[in-house]
């Protein structure tokens, strides 16, 4: 398998694509900083699978909880400065336990000139795909996702695998997998 292609992250595409997710999600109970970022997340496979290439151009990493952006904490941190959202901590009775919510609130709404139609299509099937899932469930559903099984903390998932998940496959999806997955482990072992 040739190697991944690299993707520089476009930090326009990121904002409005974080501004659109936030603003489409104002009324959803379950919309946190976790299912933010995978929305983002799978809303990047989808861009990648259609047009070969991701819309924010940003590399998601393993990590115990799912995927989750590489410089996640520094582009945050840039969409607050720029006054593009707010995020604010809130605190959720919960099941079983109380537990401190990371809610963001869209500061405008996104600009059109910079997410194409097509792009907010994508936005769009996302937050419809995802509706009635909380952090937890999303948690649960990328934990199927042979990206992340064939990865460990801290690995970047490769946009490859993306869609692909441990529930039944096609042949063909099998042997792609197979074929991903020796060469993820053959890389690893010669490290």
């Amino acid at each position: 398998m040739e190697d991944e292609p690299q993707f520089q992250q476009r930090l326009d595409k990121l904002t409005e694509a974080v501004v659109y997710l936030v603003w489409g999600s104002r009324s959803d109970p379950n919309f946190g900083e976790p299912k933010l970022v995978k929305l983002l997340y799978y809303a990047d496979c989808a861009a990648y699978r259609r047009f070969g290439a991701p819309m924010t151009g940003t590399t998601y990493l393993h990590y115990p909880h799912g995927p989750y952006p590489s410089d996640w904490y520094k582009s945050k941190r840039a969409m607050q400065a720029a006054g593009d959202v707010q995020v604010r901590q809130e605190d959720v009775i919960g099941v079983h336990r109380v537990y401190r919510q990371h809610r963001w609130i869209a500061k405008r709404s996104a600009r059109s000139e910079v997410l194409s139609a097509a792009e907010r299509a994508i936005l769009d099937e996302q937050l419809l795909r995802f509706a009635d899932f909380n952090a937890a469930g999303m948690e649960e559903y990328s934990h199927q996702e042979l990206g992340w099984l064939s990865t460990e903390d801290g690995e970047p998932i490769p946009y490859c695998m993306a869609g692909l998940s441990d529930a039944p496959l096609s042949d063909d999806e099998l042997c792609e997998a197979e074929r991903i997955a020796a060469d993820v482990a053959r890389k690893r072992t010669a490290v």
